[in-house]
C-alpha cells in the first residue's frame, strides 16, 4: 500500500498533467465550454461516462484514445463544470 504522501504526490501528477490538457484545449477552442453553461458540461460528461464504459466493456477501441485519456477529460470537465457553478 502507499503512503498519504505518495498518493498525494501520484494526485498532483495527475492535476498537472489534467491541467497541461486543459490549457492546450482551452487555448484552441476558448472559453466555448461555458457557452451553454453548467448543462452544456455535463452533457460532455454523460458522453465521456458513455466512451468510458464502450472502453472498459472492449467494445470498441478508439486508437487515440485509451481509458487513462477518457478519465483525464473527465476530471477536466468535472472541473468546468464546478468553475461554471462557483461563477453563480
Amino acid at each position: 500500500m502507499k503512503t498519504t504522501k505518495e498518493r498525494l504526490a501520484q494526485l498532483e501528477k495527475v492535476h498537472a498533467e489534467a491541467k497541461e490538457l486543459f490549457c492546450r484545449k482551452n487555448s484552441d477552442y476558448g472559453d466555448s465550454f461555458s457557452t451553454y453553461g453548467p448543462i452544456g458540461v455535463i452533457m460532455r460528461l454523460g458522453d465521456k461516462i458513455q466512451r468510458l464504459t464502450s472502453i472498459s466493456k472492449n467494445t470498441i477501441q478508439i486508437e487515440s484514445e485509451s481509458m487513462r485519456d477518457t478519465l483525464i477529460d473527465l476530471h477536466n470537465y468535472a472541473a468546468m463544470v464546478i468553475m461554471l457553478l462557483d461563477e453563480d
